[in-house]
């Protein structure tokens, strides 16, 4: 595939996610739970909302521009995308 494409994919789907998930998630989002299952770190929305964003297009820019560790970058940037889904998932 394009690696054009790839970027536009990665780029568009972590800003859609961004965006729900600002407008679903609590003011303070539970990031982190303990072998308990209780909520251990919490992070203030617009923190836990931003990082995955900046996350999945660092990797989806590094992905496009490098010719040797494309894959490192990829993962990355699919880690940008899957950590606002489990996010939404703790959180709702």
């Amino acid at each position: 595939m394009n690696k054009k494409i790839v970027l536009v994919i990665i780029i568009s789907v972590s800003i859609v996610l961004g965006l729900y998930s600002y407008m679903v998630l609590p003011e303070v989002v539970t990031v982190q739970l303990d072998i308990s299952g209780n909520p251990s770190n919490t992070f203030p929305k617009i923190l836990a909302v931003i990082c995955p964003i900046l996350l999945s297009i660092g990797g989806g820019i590094g992905y496009y521009f490098s010719k040797d560790k494309e894959s490192k970058y990829f993962i990355l940037s699919i880690f940008g995308i899957i950590a606002p889904i489990i996010t939404l998932l703790f959180n709702i």
